[in-house]
């Protein structure tokens, strides 16, 4: 079962990036489905097309363990899940021009305006829409709530290489979720809207991120860690668009210093570890192989701030002592 869970399950800072879209089914179509909920939609995708290849991408652990049960009870192998920030997994871990299919189905709209950034048609999405879609590609966005399904409409038909393709009120569809039923059967209206990719260039992205965990810094010289790290909790840092905190620190019988460490770029966070190791010459800081984030520029940045902070308290102690 560990070995069924670690096929569907996908861990992508543990791959190489971009991730590898067709997962050997060479020729087969690549479909994504953004918030999968509790997998039913997507398991019936699947279940209706064997030689394709469907990805699910959703922010909850409980969701994602849900989708799996369902997956491994029809014993289907042309499904794989990831947990995280569809924003995020879009633009860093999937290749250009290479998804025949996106669907959204009952986002949340986050109606506040202070929430209003968090909206699929906010930001970069429909950049990110059109960069993984192939030449003929759709993205499908279905939603209960008819002024966020005109918004969506407006803003991604707004961009160059994306057409609105259909703007349909209670559409029929052969696969339903859970509260699509519930709605319909409540007397709500539904409303879908799909946008198809134009033929064109297909721009293929620069480059992806790197491993974290291919991160080292050294800090010449001897110190007390305990002292300095206790000090270090509760302090921050910030790049552009990127911030972290500094939170406990645990030590390891071996002497290893863990720091756990909360870092968030725009609205994708992570939550990991870093490693101060005291060795003869030096302090070596790098990711602990305990956890594995995406190296960020938050993540780079924390990396690079413990250093400085540890040789700046560094300097002040050498000052202290020739005084």
């Amino acid at each position: 079962m560990v070995s069924d869970m670690n096929r569907v399950v996908v861990l992508p800072e543990k791959e190489d990036l971009p991730l590898e879209m067709d997962r050997g089914m060479t020729g087969s179509d690549v479909f994504l489905e953004i918030g999968f909920g509790n997998g039913e939609f997507l398991e019936n995708l699947a279940g209706e097309n064997r030689h394709g290849v469907f990805w699910g991408v959703e922010m909850s652990k409980a969701c994602l363990m849900r989708a799996y049960r369902r997956i491994e009870k029809k014993g289907l192998h042309n499904v794989f899940l990831i947990c995280g920030d569809a924003r995020f997994i879009l633009k860093e871990c999937v290749p250009s021009c290479s998804l025949e299919g996106v669907f959204m189905n009952f986002p949340c709209p986050w109606p506040k305006k202070k929430h209003s950034k968090r909206r699929v048609s906010s930001g970069e999405f429909s950049a990110e829409i059109a960069r993984v879609l192939r030449p003929g590609g759709f993205f499908e966005l279905v939603t209960d709530e008819e002024w966020y399904g005109k918004e969506v409409r407006d803003v991604l038909s707004s961009h160059p290489l994306l057409s609105l393709f259909a703007w349909e009120v209670n559409p029929p569809r052969s696969i339903r979720t859970k509260y699509e039923r519930k709605w319909l059967e409540m007397g709500k209206k539904i409303y879908l809207s799909r946008f198809l990719k134009q033929d064109g260039k297909c721009e293929r992205k620069s480059g992806f991120l790197g491993r974290a965990e291919e991160v080292h810094v050294r800090v010449m010289g001897k110190y007390d860690l305990d002292s300095f790290l206790g000090s270090l909790y509760g302090t921050e840092g910030d790049v552009p668009d990127g911030r972290w905190v500094f939170r406990k620190q645990y030590a390891a019988e071996d002497g290893v210093r863990l720091i756990e460490v909360v870092a968030a770029d725009g609205a994708f966070e992570q939550k990991f570890f870093l490693q101060a190791v005291q060795r003869e010459e030096d302090v070596l800081i790098k990711v602990s192989p305990y956890s594995a984030p995406f190296l960020t520029p938050a993540v780079r940045g924390a990396i690079e701030n413990l250093a400085e902070k540890l040789g700046v308290r560094a300097e002040a102690e050498s000052l202290h002592r020739q005084v």
